[in-house]
């Protein structure tokens, strides 16, 4: 062979002059190009697509650089349709892919520039993974060659896992890090492919497969795949050889595919498990079947997303016995994140209390109430999530503490309660703290001995529950109407609005009454509450958090620690985005609530006739009612009205603003700081980082209290697990009132439905049943 090259780019038409994996077969989807530098070495370079066309070669050479005939051409034909002459013999050239070649064939150093494209790669269905243009093997046939020690060391053309692990082909010297990625990509394929397989061999060198029609009696497919591990690869597997193809019929998988297994399902959901830690099997089923045209069955689905829930955070056993690591970590990682976990035995998990740091942070200028609720657990071990919510300036939920205990029992309530005063400051100092949650005998006793300083006050709906079933356990009648007056009560913020349902209720049964007065009318009326809860009257706030988490409950505890996390990051996120465009706005210096609040108030203000003067700081002020009203204002920062809503508010009401308009002062001052924009910024001030993964997490160590946990001993019954609650009066809807029919004035149903109309369903329901009773 001659070393004369003459500037030109050059292929071997000898196929044994070539790597074997670099040889021309039916299966190649890539084909190196080879160009030679100027240290009479040749590099390879893998373009970066799944195929060369004959076209885009620059001309056909031959490596002793004379010209290559047609019939020599033709052996380096690839795959691509695309790329075939015309039929006339003619070939049109393609333009030069690798920059500008020197064609002086005087001067001994050829100069090549490679022009390197960093599109994606499609083999072995990696989507994410930048091709290596730097790929390079040394080949050659001269001692020359072999000796020169300027050439860089083989790299391999690894196939690496990837979301679908699927290939465009299968092919022979085709590199895999490990056997997992290897039965992967074979999967994968074969699933695409439509056809089945059957392992042969498999250990841990080799890998052997056959198709699964290789034992057909009419007509035996005899494609087969033989993959090892090589040592001189470093420990590499490799495909040795692949083939025939098949020539099996390919049957319709509508049952389902034999290769398709829960493991590759797993591997395929992934990454989709990561970012949706909820992900439902019906979910898996519906994407399996629109990526690969396959349906799955129920059970296969909900095993693959158990193994990738265990894959990312483990077992229920071992979620509760890395939790001390896992929680040390996120406390290291997130500054002024605090934790507590109350083992019994020395070693077995009880109970988990934890809160963020930015939570902790942001609370401080939130309302200064928090609702408090629990809701059970859905997964291997039986449990109880207790969380304590409150809630920001423009009345959205702020998440700020939560616990796993066993139940919602008296011991795990005051747990908790002592948990949140000890470890949350912010909750110890805050000033005029306001609890609201139902009337559990353990939140009542938690916050009487824990918090004395706090305003407990019960949540209306609650409240209404227990009235009803008292109601119905005294055969009181009317009892949808006394619940609606009783709700109607707590709500308002008119004393004579509030006189008038009590009377009702009074009237219609002393005993109903009487009840709600022996529940002390200022822990369920806003009227006499004195604005500790800032118009908040239920628990909706914890419920709604509950409701978020509804998947997640299923999850190990670290899944539900981590589900919980990126929740809150996304709030702060979203939020604190809010915040900064409101305020690039300049609108006002209100969060949107309060501003449309303020705006609609001051419309209605206008109307009022001008105050009068009563003294320095005390007004009177005639509404659109016509009734009088008494507003007081020692300073520009505090004021009273004798409607109470500046003081259950804590904005200003029409009279007060028609006071400060009629003295030119700012009624904007007259706004709680927890309503600023500032404030609410604050809220969302907070900073997340990145959880660490597990390599870098604390090692156990004794001293420090870091130690293995064994499984909680409250583990649920078995059977399928119920994931929604019982419903009680609770979730009846709302009552607008007792029915009362028009055409016979008397209540329970409506005049569509009354027996005694004559054009209602229910009267001629009646003559139809009179006609055949009397037939009859």
């Amino acid at each position: 062979m001659q070393n004369n090259f003459e500037g030109q780019l050059s292929l071997s038409d000898q196929p044994n002059f070539m790597p074997k994996q670099f040889r021309p077969h039916r299966s190649v989807t890539e084909r190196p190009i080879m160009v030679r530098e100027s240290n009479s070495t040749f590099q390879e370079t893998l373009v970066n697509s799944s195929y060369v066309p004959q076209s885009e070669l620059n001309e056909n050479v031959r490596l002793d650089g004379g010209m290559m005939d047609n019939d020599d051409v033709g052996s380096y034909e690839t795959m691509d349709s695309g790329s075939s002459d015309s039929g006339d013999g003619y070939t049109e050239p393609a333009p030069n892919l690798y920059g500008s070649i020197n064609n002086n064939s005087n001067d001994e150093s050829i100069g090549v520039e490679l022009i390197e494209d960093h599109a994606r790669r499609n083999v072995a269905g990696v989507e994410s993974m930048e091709a290596d243009n730097n790929y390079r093997e040394t080949i050659g046939t001269s001692e020359q060659w072999d000796r020169n020690d300027q050439c860089d060391p083989p790299v391999p053309n690894i196939v690496s896992s990837n979301e679908a692990g699927i290939p465009f082909e299968i092919y022979e010297g085709q590199i895999f890090h490990n056997k997992e990625d290897l039965q992967a990509a074979i999967n994968g394929w074969s699933i695409s492919q439509n056809v089945e397989y059957v392992n042969s061999t498999s250990n841990k060198s080799r890998l052997s497969i056959l198709c699964s029609q290789h034992n057909n009696m009419h007509r035996a497919c005899s494609w087969r795949l033989h993959a090892s591990r090589s040592k001189r690869l470093g420990g590499l597997w490799k495909v040795s050889s692949v083939g025939p193809p098949h020539c099996c019929t390919q049957p319709i998988m509508l049952g389902g595919h034999h290769n398709c297994t829960s493991k590759f399902i797993c591997r395929h959901i992934m990454p989709i498990i990561k970012q949706q830690l909820d992900m439902k099997p019906k979910e898996v089923i519906a994407r399996i079947e629109s990526k690969f045209e396959m349906k799955i069955s129920y059970m296969k689905a909900w095993d693959a997303r158990r193994k990738a829930i265990e894959s990312i955070f483990g077992s229920y056993e071992e979620s509760y016995r890395s939790i001390l690591r896992f929680m040390e970590a996120i406390r290291l990682t997130q500054p002024g994140t605090v934790y507590n976990i109350e083992m019994v035995g020395g070693s077995r998990f009880k109970a988990l209390f934890w809160a963020f740091g930015p939570s902790i942070s942001g609370w401080q200028y939130c309302r200064p109430v928090l609702s408090l609720d629990g809701t059970f657990l859905l997964g291997k071990y039986r449990g109880t999530l207790l969380v304590a919510v409150g809630i920001d300036g423009n009345g959205g939920l702020f998440p700020l503490a939560f616990a796993v205990v066993e139940s919602e029992s008296n011991e795990s309530w005051v747990w908790f309660l002592k948990n949140l005063h000890d470890l949350v400051d912010v909750v110890k100092l805050r000033q005029n703290l306001c609890i609201i949650s139902d009337k559990h005998p353990g939140l009542v006793r938690g916050c009487r001995e824990i918090f004395p300083n706090a305003v407990h006050r019960h949540c209306l709906r609650h409240l209404r529950e227990n009235y009803k079933k008292f109601l119905r356990r005294k055969a009181i009648p009317d009892v949808e109407g006394l619940c609606s007056n009783m709700y109607l009560a707590g709500s308002t913020d008119d004393i004579v609005n509030f006189t008038r349902l009590m009377n009702h209720i009074k009237n219609v049964k002393q005993e109903a009454y009487d009840w709600l007065i022996e529940r002390d009318v200022s822990k369920w009326s806003l009227l006499f509450d004195n604005g500790y809860r800032y118009s908040i009257m239920t628990t909706n706030a914890s419920e709604c958090f509950n409701g978020v988490l509804k998947r997640a409950r299923g999850l190990p505890i670290q899944g539900l620690v981590m589900s919980i996390y990126y929740n809150l990051v996304s709030l702060f996120v979203r939020r604190s985005t809010d915040v900064e465009k409101w305020v690039v706005s300049g609108e006002s210096e209100f969060v949107l609530r309060t501003m449309d609040t303020l705006q609609r108030t001051e419309r209605e203000a206008r109307r009022c006739p001008q105050p009068i003067t009563i003294n320095r700081g005390e007004f009177e002020v005639v509404d659109s009612s016509c009734r009088p009203h008494r507003v007081e204002i020692p300073s520009h920062q505090n004021c009273t009205c004798t409607c109470k809503r500046p003081q259950l508010y804590h904005v200003p009401c029409v009279h007060v603003i028609a006071v400060a308009g009629y003295r030119r002062w700012n009624h904007n001052s007259f706004v709680s700081q927890y309503f600023t924009l500032n404030s609410y910024r604050e809220t969302y001030s907070g900073l997340f980082h990145v959880l660490p993964p597990k390599e870098v997490w604390p090692n156990f160590c004794e001293v420090q209290g870091i130690i293995p946990l064994l499984a909680p001993a409250f583990r649920r019954r078995a059977g399928r697990p119920r994931t929604n609650r019982f419903r009680n009066t609770m979730d009846e809807p709302n009552s607008t009132g007792n029915k009362r029919c028009g055409h016979c004035k008397q209540n329970g149903h409506n005049r569509a439905t009354c027996p005694n109309n004559p054009g209602s369903s229910r009267y001629k329901t009646y003559l139809n049943n009179n006609y055949f009773t009397t037939l009859c």
